[in-house]
Formats: structure tokens, C-alpha cells, sequence
């Protein structure tokens, strides 16, 4: 037992000297954001000055991704493909806008579509602060979650999110809230509804002309259940809590445009599976240091998790493996991403990622790099008289 006691003790002693190396990391590089992919957006902003004006608007996103990961946690892969999102905006009122239209996404490769959905929204923008929308959402930058809990790969090849969003922002206090409705189901259905769920906040608690110290919070889940269906098995869920410290300074300079520096704990809970873990909770502990200069950003990162499981997060920062068959008591990863994103004209981008990953625990490096092109554009097609 005294043994046992001691094991343990050196298990949290060792954790906790990771964590304070990985903040100490990042401060001594204090000119190394919270999200690295700020080109990932595609969602039209509001016009409250077009009043009975229609609109064609065109979304398209093309990527080249490759991962070349191995071990326990994930596979390498190859993305490579196309989506296109072309609709009718409609703007009835001051506040309010209806968008109809189609997203179809293709994988270069493949002869068959890997889906081809209906895109209709409505957005109600009753004051310049607030937002409802419903239909499919705006989840642009994937709402802004970090890495380990949203895959930026969600962008590329998932589904429009559809269902019902709030966004308020005041300038110190923003926030987003959404349910993304993933399988409706009706009585006797042999399978479960499925829904993602998340309220994304940030409260800036101190801000002048070139620094900003902000609290970001994030709450994140995914539900299986229903009671109307007749498939077995009892309700999941998922849900991830995580709060976070963010300080950001801009920089007049031709060279170097800012830097930031970011901290985040994340709590997780899951369903127990007693094939994989008798654990049902986890935790993880992420740093990153940000540089931005006219040649590109620079992230540095370290990541801990200890029994971390969230589904939607991106498969290295997981400790179950994306076979769901392995769980790997302790992940600890260095990253270190270069990002280069050029504006060709407004809302259109070309962007290259790369990223270095190194495994501290099995002593293995992985890299994977991605290239974009990101056209976002609306044409005045009939202006109200």
C-alpha cells in the first residue's frame, strides 16, 4: 500500500512539474492566438442598410491536408477536396436576412458525393449586439473552441451545423451559443437523436489601444438519446468545461504585427466503458505563445491530458485512440505551427499550415501540412427601389 501511495504521489508530482516547465516554456518565448485558423470562415455579415436587395453569394473552400501521424492515439491520412456553397440572400427587413441554397462537398479521388445538403438560414439581428439564428449556423472558425476540443478538419469535410444559435457581442463581453441537430429521429426509429451542443464566451477584463487580458470560457458537448427510438442502449454524453487566461498585444510595426500568449484547463466527461476504461472523467492542461509577422505566424504549444476524451477534438490531443479501442492514460505533446495566410481580395484567401508535433511520452515526431483556398463573395443581384 505504501508503495502504491508513493507511485501515485510521484505520478502527480510529475505532472505538475510538465505543466509548470510548459508555462515556463512558453514565458521565456514571450513573443511566440488561441486559434490559428482565422481564415476558416465563411459566414456573410450582416447589412442592415439592404432593405428588399437580393444577393448571390458564393462559399468554396478547396484543401490539400496530410497527416502523417502514427502511434497509438491516430492514423495518418490524407484530405484532399472541395466544398461549394452557392445561395440566394434575401434581406426582407432591416433585421432580418433568408438564405437558400445548396452545399456539396467532393473528395478528389471518389466518383460519388460524400453529401449534397440543402442550406437555408434565416438570421435575425433585432440590435447592432445581439443575433438569433436558425437553420444552419455560423461556425465559422469553429466557433473559436481550441484544437483539442474542436477539430479545425470539422471545417473541411462536416456537415453545415443546423439547428439554433445566439451570438451577443458588446466589445468586453462576447458570446456564442448554439445546438447543432445532427439526427432528428421520430417514434420507433432504430437509432438515436444526435446533437452537439456549446456556449463559447470571452470576457475582456482589461483592454487599452494595444493590449488586451481576456477570460475565455468554453462549454462543449455531444448527446446521443431520445425516447421515442427503439435502439438499444442507454443515452451518452459527452461535455467538456474548459476555462481558459488569454493576453494579446498588437505591435506597430511593418515586421511584426503582435503576439499573444494563451492558457486553457479542460475538465471531460464520458460515458464509462468498461471494454476501454473504468475511468468516466479526464483532464487536460493546454499553453501556446503566439507570434504574428507580415511573413506569417508562429505557435508554440504544450498539451497534457490525463484520461481526456472529447469526440469532436482533434485525435492527437485525445487519449482514446480513434479506433476507440485504446486508452492511453497520459498524452503529452510539444507542437510547434507555422501559418501563412495571404488575402488575394476581400474574403478570399490562400492559406498554408504546418505543423510539428513531438510525443513526449513515446518519444515519436509527426508532422502534417494543409493548403487552402478560401473564396467568400456576393454579387447585388436586385436592389429594392
Amino acid at each position: 500500500m505504501t508503495c502504491i501511495l508513493k507511485s501515485k504521489l510521484y505520478t502527480k508530482l510529475q505532472v505538475r512539474n510538465r505543466m509548470i516547465i510548459g508555462l515556463l516554456l512558453l514565458i521565456s518565448f514571450q513573443t511566440f492566438g488561441q486559434n490559428d485558423y482565422l481564415i476558416f470562415k465563411y459566414y456573410e455579415p450582416f447589412r442592415p442598410d439592404s432593405t428588399g436587395n437580393f444577393y448571390f453569394a458564393l462559399d468554396n473552400v478547396n484543401f490539400f491536408k496530410n497527416n502523417e501521424y502514427k502511434g497509438d492515439i491516430a492514423t495518418g491520412y490524407t484530405l484532399t477536396g472541395a466544398w461549394l456553397r452557392p445561395k440566394v440572400v434575401f434581406y426582407p427587413d432591416a433585421k432580418l436576412r433568408m438564405e437558400f441554397g445548396g452545399n456539396v462537398l467532393k473528395y478528389n479521388g471518389r466518383d460519388e458525393y460524400y453529401h449534397l445538403l440543402p442550406w437555408f438560414n434565416i438570421h435575425y439581428q433585432p440590435t447592432e449586439k445581439f443575433s438569433l439564428i436558425l437553420g444552419n449556423l455560423n461556425s465559422d472558425q469553429n466557433h473559436n473552441l481550441p484544437e483539442f476540443l474542436a477539430d479545425p478538419e470539422m471545417f473541411l469535410t462536416s456537415k453545415p451545423e443546423a439547428g439554433l444559435q445566439g451570438k451577443y457581442n458588446s466589445g468586453r463581453f462576447s458570446a456564442d451559443l448554439w445546438i447543432d441537430w445532427q439526427q432528428f429521429i421520430v417514434k420507433g426509429d432504430p437509432f438515436k437523436e444526435r446533437f452537439a451542443f456549446g456556449a463559447v464566451a470571452n470576457w475582456k477584463i482589461f483592454e487599452n489601444d494595444n493590449s488586451s487580458l481576456s477570460v475565455p470560457l468554453a462549454f462543449y458537448g455531444k448527446h446521443k438519446g431520445g425516447e421515442i427510438d427503439t435502439a438499444p442502449g442507454l443515452a451518452e454524453s459527452y461535455i467538456s468545461i474548459t476555462p481558459g487566461l488569454s493576453f494579446k498585444k498588437t505591435i506597430a510595426d511593418k515586421t511584426v504585427k503582435g503576439w499573444s500568449l494563451n492558457t486553457n484547463f479542460s475538465s471531460s466527461s464520458y460515458p464509462k466503458d468498461d471494454l476501454v476504461t473504468n475511468e468516466s472523467k479526464g483532464w487536460g492542461f493546454y499553453a501556446n505563445g503566439n507570434i504574428e509577422t507580415r511573413f506569417g505566424g508562429l505557435t508554440l504549444a504544450y498539451w497534457y491530458g490525463h484520461q481526456f476524451y472529447t469526440p469532436q477534438g482533434e485525435s492527437l490531443y485525445q487519449n482514446l485512440s480513434n479506433t476507440g479501442t485504446t486508452m492511453i492514460p497520459e498524452n503529452e505533446l510539444i507542437n510547434l505551427k507555422y501559418h501563412y495566410f495571404h488575402e488575394i481580395m476581400p474574403n478570399t484567401f490562400f492559406g498554408f499550415v504546418f505543423d510539428y508535433y513531438y510525443d513526449t511520452i513515446s518519444k515519436q515526431t509527426m508532422n502534417s501540412e494543409g493548403l487552402y483556398l478560401i473564396v467568400n463573395f456576393a454579387v447585388l443581384a436586385s436592389r429594392a427601389k
